[in-house]
């Protein structure tokens, strides 16, 4: 598949995309990758997302 910015023809090509832009990517520590990212809503049933939520 060429480098161009192409709409993919199938759903299994827009993976495929996925994973190699995937693996282009620079890899963090894990340290790094935990604090990146949305936390668990403080709405949610779940006692950890709930304990993860406060402060933000």
């Amino acid at each position: 598949m060429s480098e161009k910015k192409q709409k993919p023809d199938t759903a299994l090509d827009e993976v495929v995309r996925e994973v190699e832009d995937a693996e282009k990517r620079t890899h963090e520590s894990d340290d790094k990758r935990g604090h990146r990212g949305e936390a668990g809503d403080a709405l949610s049933p779940n006692t950890d997302a709930q304990e993860q939520s406060e402060g933000e």
